[in-house]
């Protein structure tokens, strides 16, 4: 975007930062960054400088910002991990950066939507498991996660801990442990051991996108999305999550095809003119690999979703049930609430409010 509006650039690395005084006197036009700092953000904003903001932190620093889509990361994640057949899930990630509680949320959501558990342990302190103490605790919680079970951790680096971590105490992966990370680092990622699956981000978009907002802002010109959310780009699989001896291909693909299509008024008539196999056929090894038939499958990515959209947008039960591919509102009010024990309207509530949203634990691996 900048080469086509012919502009000149001024890199600045965090650690190299002149004064901002030295810049805001007519120097810059426009700025774009990656503005965990609150403070030099907010001086720029008073300058009058137009400023977009491409570091996602929690809540936002009421700047027009263009970030990664880390709810969608996480359900992406998900599905990949649900496409494998394994019946237990976790996420390894940090409590001091949003982006990794947005992960969380979203692979916990459709994991939860699949009628499953999440087991989750979240570092606090952002630096990893550095300290004996909290090592500790690590790989206590690896060596009693049930097994097999599937793990997205909330970035590459700390995917690279969970397999350091597997080989220490003899944990085979991906046979008892299959791994995904998030940002697709290709030289992390392929000299790995095993080589790294990993979650692709649309970086080149947000940075095009955050040029074309800030061509916008500097032109004086009104941004009709302020904060935009882009999508990853897909899930790059290698040997950390590559299960030959678990999948199922059909099943495999029918989940897939079923996570894709959840907005569509899915039929399990449509899953198997994708996978060409009889419904008794499909029943039987659905039952046998996840326990739960195609029927089932499709009901829980549609609650999923609308679980989604309930705690993240005010669209109307009406365009919500549509979205997550009910055939109207009151087909959806009545299986949402055989499924989650409560009604949309009390769950998007209680969601505002910050109460537990997971499904009742009577649901859990529900098999009709």
């Amino acid at each position: 975007m900048g080469a086509q509006a012919r502009w000149e650039y001024l890199l600045l690395p965090l650690e190299a930062r002149p004064a901002l005084a030295s810049l805001t006197d007519g120097y810059l036009h426009g700025v774009i960054g990656h503005f965990a700092d609150q403070a030099t953000a907010r001086a720029l904003a008073r300058e009058g400088l137009p400023v977009v903001d491409i570091s996602g932190v929690r809540g936002g620093i009421g700047l027009p910002c263009v970030v990664s889509d880390d709810a969608a990361v996480g359900r992406l994640a998900a599905a990949h991990l649900l496409s494998l057949g394994l019946p237990h899930f976790g996420f390894f990630g940090t409590g001091a950066h949003y982006f990794s509680l947005l992960r969380q949320q979203g692979f916990a959501q459709a994991i939860g939507g699949a009628g499953l558990t999440c087991h989750a342990l979240v570092d606090g302190s952002g630096k990893g498991m550095s300290d004996n103490r909290a090592n500790g605790r690590f790989e206590t919680w690896l060596r009693e996660l049930p097994k097999p079970i599937g793990i997205l951790a909330a970035d590459d680096a700390r995917a690279l801990q969970l397999l350091a971590a597997c080989r220490k105490l003899a944990i085979r992966v991906p046979q008892s442990v299959a791994v995904v990370g998030v940002d697709n680092d290709e030289v992390f990622c392929d000299l790995a051991d095993p080589p790294l699956s990993s979650v692709a981000l649309a970086t080149q978009r947000i940075g095009y996108e955050a040029g074309r907002m800030l061509d916008q802002l500097m032109a004086g010109a009104a941004v009709p999305n302020e904060h935009l959310l882009i999508p990853p780009v897909t899930i790059v699989p290698r040997r950390s999550s590559d299960l030959p001896a678990v999948i199922d291909p059909d099943v495999a693909a029918a989940v897939r095809f079923i996570v894709l299509h959840v907005g569509d008024q899915l039929r399990v008539a449509d899953v198997l003119r994708e996978v060409a196999m009889s419904r008794s056929t499909l029943d039987r090894r659905f039952r046998k690999l996840l326990q739960r038939t195609p029927a089932v499958e499709i009901r829980n990515a549609q609650v999923a979703e609308a679980r989604h959209l309930l705690e993240d947008t005010d669209e109307s039960m009406e365009k919500i049930a549509a979205a997550a591919g009910f055939s109207n509102a009151k087909q959806f009010g009545s299986t949402f609430r055989r499924v989650t024990g409560t009604t949309p309207t009390a769950y998007r509530r209680n969601a505002r409010k910050g109460e537990p949203t997971s499904l009742p634990a009577r649901r859990t691996r529900r098999t009709q």
